[in-house]
């Protein structure tokens, strides 16, 4: 109980960095120290990719939406009869033409 004291003691005190088994690997324990700290940050870089790839989804989720809308009222809009129907509202002199499209060979 007294060796597991003193061990616990030297480790809050810092005096663990004074022995001479860590002084000759203090090389290792920086490596070490530069792979946690190289993994947290790739940890946050992950989690900052994985939210932008969200927001990236909903704003073509939200783009083909607006494609769809847009397309859908394009077709409604250059139908014969709405066209037709534009040309009255507008005053235009054009007119429907009454005789069948003749076709040149």
């Amino acid at each position: 109980m007294d060796k597991r004291l003193s061990s616990l003691q030297k480790i809050l005190n810092g005096d663990i960095f004074s022995t001479q088994r860590v002084a000759q690997h203090y090389k290792l324990l920086a490596l070490i120290g530069v792979f946690v700290f190289a993994g947290i940050l790739m940890g946050f870089i992950s989690e900052w990719q994985y939210v932008r790839i969200g927001a990236l989804k909903k704003e073509l989720h939200d783009a083909r939406n607006e494609e769809l809308t847009i397309s859908s009222e394009l077709v409604s809009s250059t139908r014969q009869s709405a066209v037709s129907r534009q040309l009255k509202e507008n005053g235009s002199k054009l007119r429907e033409a009454n005789t069948p499209v003749i076709v040149i060979k």
